[in-house]
């Protein structure tokens, strides 16, 4: 006897419950883990070294020269806007660059002349913390380009100007900005690939790896993979015939994923599908159809330049689709083997058909999300920033936190007797994000790695005499070059190289006993952490207040995208691809912020409202019913399903909309009791258990529409059993086996 879906559900979640217990008792020592932890893939070494030379280059002016300092304030232009350009398509970099030069420009500016007044440099140092706060609700880039520039008016006000001498150092500033871009736009010149194809290489890779070992994990590794690559793809200024292949690249990878999905729930014995296939030669398809998908991530560059090195690929792709069609011509007939050939002949199609779009010359229409104008781009940035202004918003706190912290900590710097009081407001700016996970983990990495750098940097200037010059400047670029590497790889090291070159910079300036001043800066640098910390545990922005919100917008969009799937069948089959394809593509977006946000939770010291195993059960209910929905989405393509739902059917279907629309709401209301159709209407429909039930006796005879909605029956029963807030579920009865 097989077990019943709902069972297999209900064994699956429980488990997963318990492990989300288990992980709340963890959650310090994954705070603290995450200091050390390292990401092998956001080590950035191209972008480093060219951001290095990008300060090299002012700095060997400046010693040639004589005009060291002037070169040094062209090098500070370079290092911000360095962190502008450090990932995304060119596009987007150049956007961000150009942006950060003229943020960090009018920041020098009124820097330089504020730093004559305490009050003032005070107030200009705490708007300019909340407005970098604020501009994280606009992008991850604007935001840390907001901080940089922030930090720059801080250091930039211990050495106040008079408004000519405050012009000239941002003249010096914004040519080092402007160096930079160039070089990065002349690096992107010979680059052997951009950023865009990198991305949809990387979402061809990651579907090899799903198909060769289907799991939760890979899959949802290719879901953020499509999503990283739609978005680069849309911010683009590659030419159209260039983009319009890795538009056919990605759209190709999003159909078959659909086929390779249902393969795959075949393959690893679903309840609903383990009698529509056969699992042996479904994985077997599967493994053999895995290097494909590689061989196709290696070469999307190839592919979206047509060049001539990419033709053996596309006679590969032919061969490919044809083997694959013999193997489902032979399955044909073959008991079990004959729906899983379905699967395989669609796949063989969709090779074919993107084979064939990628041959043929000239340039293709661009899907309209590929041609917003940057004036609809900067329409979007402003809306976004609006949006934040409410009491209600992470990021609105968030900014006000760091005005309240630089604010503080500018004025502790003006009023201590310590040379080196300014690093009290550089280190609490820095340390302070938007939730306690980053904030705490920076705090602890920020201090490490900020000792670290101190001691590296005075050790060296101490132990190697330089009155020249050459030896400092060598030591900034090494520096600043080591920065950019690890700005994403981990945040300890990146900390101990931004603190080991600003060290370095201000010894230029200041001519001060090392030891001394290692010792004043550490002390501000900890004065400034618990600053930052303190501030806030004060008012603190608890990511379990937001996670409900994460949560139920992922089961609208699940619904949204099964009203969809289910629209086609009311179509008779004619359903909109593109309509579909944005609804997954929301799904995809709504489930990774979802899952971001249950880990946060899970790491924050307090108890969330909400159960650790409540919370990952939706997470993993919501897969479970996004990869059904695919399965039956990829019958529809190919044919088999374009029959319309039965009365019965269509029942259920009510009910399972209804229930997820319930689940969202109760969601929304931000209590720890999730209790699906609190009203007990939905519970008390016999007729959709008595349908349910009697399309159960007779299991074997179901096509795949009607297994897929007892299946996704099952999954929202399966959800409400395990919140333990139904008075009393309704009976689960196993189909025959």
């Amino acid at each position: 006897m097989g077990r019943a879906p709902g069972k297999v559900a209900a064994a699956h979640f429980a488990k997963r419950g318990k492990r989300g217990s288990h992980l709340i008792r963890r959650r310090t020592w994954r705070s603290l883990h995450s200091v050390i932890e390292r990401d092998r893939t956001s080590l950035r070494v191209l972008p480093g070294l060219r951001n290095g030379v990008g300060i090299l280059i002012p700095l060997a002016w400046g010693l040639n020269s004589g005009h060291l300092l002037s070169g040094i304030g062209v090098a500070v232009g370079a290092l911000v806007a360095g962190f502008a350009g450090n990932a995304g398509t060119a596009r987007r970099r150049l956007r961000t660059m150009l942006f950060a030069t003229a943020w960090m420009s009018v920041t020098t500016f009124i820097g330089a002349l504020a730093g004559h007044r305490a009050w003032l440099i005070v107030f200009v140092a705490a708007l300019s913390g909340w407005l970098s706060g604020m501009m994280l609700g606009v992008s991850q880039p604007s935001g840390q380009v907001g901080l940089l520039a922030t930090n720059a008016l801080i250091l930039i006000s211990t050495s106040p100007q008079s408004v000519s001498g405050a012009l000239y150092r941002t003249c010096l500033v914004a040519c080092g900005g402007l160096l930079q871009t160039a070089l990065m736009l002349a690096v992107d010149l010979v680059s052997p690939q951009s950023a865009e194809a990198q991305s949809v290489s990387k979402v061809y890779r990651k579907l090899g790896a799903y198909a060769a070992s289907p799991s939760r994990q890979a899959d949802l590794e290719l879901a953020a993979s499509l999503v990283e690559a739609s978005d680069l793809l849309r911010d683009s200024y590659m030419p159209k015939r260039h983009r319009f292949r890795l538009y056919r690249l990605l759209d190709g990878a999003e159909q078959i994923r659909m086929y390779v999905v249902a393969l795959a729930e075949i393959a690893r014995g679903r309840a609903y599908a383990q009698e529509l296939g056969d699992a042996v030669f479904a994985g077997d398809i599967l493994r053999q159809c895995a290097p494909i998908f590689s061989a196709l991530g290696d070469h999307v560059w190839l592919i979206a330049q047509g060049d001539k090195r990419a033709q053996p690929l596309m006679y590969i792709l032919e061969r490919a689709s044809a083997e694959l069609s013999a193997i489902a011509q032979s399955a044909q007939g073959v008991e079990r083997k004959e729906e899983t050939a379905a699967h395989v002949e669609a796949v063989a199609r969709s090779l074919m058909a993107l084979r064939d779009d990628l041959v043929q010359p000239g340039v293709h229409a661009l899907p309209p999300e590929a041609l917003e104008s940057t004036a609809s781009k900067i329409k979007q940035a402003w809306q976004a920033l609006q949006s934040h202004l409410t009491w209600d918003s992470a990021i609105f706190r968030h900014a006000l936190r760091v005005a309240i912290a630089v604010g503080i900590g500018e004025t502790l710097a003006v009023a201590l007797p310590w040379s080196h009081a300014y690093w009290v407001p550089l280190t609490a700016n820095i340390i302070l994000r938007p939730d306690f996970t980053s904030t705490f983990t920076r705090g602890i990495a920020r201090v490490l790695g900020t000792m670290g750098g101190i001691l590296l940097a005075t050790l060296l200037l101490v132990a190697v005499p330089d009155r020249t010059g050459m030896f400092a400047s060598a030591c900034i670029v090494v520096f600043g070059s080591l920065m950019y590497m690890w700005v994403t790889y981990n945040y300890a090291l990146f900390s101990c190289a931004l603190t080991a070159l600003m060290v370095v910079l201000l010894s230029l300036f200041e001519r001060q006993a090392p030891i001394p001043t290692m010792a004043d800066r550490m002390l501000a640098t900890l004065v400034g952490s618990a600053l930052a910390i303190l501030i806030y545990l004060m008012w603190p922005t608890w990511q379990h207040q937001q996670v409900n919100r994460a949560l139920a917008q992922a089961v609208e969009r699940e619904r949204d995208y099964f009203r969809g799937v289910l629209g086609v069948f009311a179509e008779g089959g004619k359903g909109s691809p593109r309509r579909l394809a944005r609804e997954r593509q929301a799904v995809r977006v709504s489930r990774t912020n979802a899952a971001a946000a249950v880990r946060q939770v899970l790491a924050e010291p307090v108890a969330p409202p909400l159960h650790a195993h409540i919370m990952v059960a939706i997470l993993v209910g919501m897969h479970r019913f996004s990869d059904t929905l695919l399965s039956l989405e990829a019958y529809t393509w190919e044919g088999r399903a374009e029959r319309p739902l039965t009365k019965e059917e269509q029942e259920i279907a009510l009910w399972i909309d209804r229930a997820l629309s319930s689940l969202a709401d109760e969601l929304r209301r931000g209590t720890g009791e999730i209790v699906i159709d609190p009203s007990g209407e939905l519970w008390h429909q016999g007729s959709v258990r008595r349908h349910v039930e009697a399309m159960e006796v007779n299991w074997r005879t179901l096509d795949v529409i009607a297994r897929t909605v007892v299946r996704l029956y099952h999954v929202i029963q399966t959800l409400a059993r395990l919140t333990h807030e139904i008075d009393a579920s309704p009976p689960q009865k196993a189909p025959p086996s």
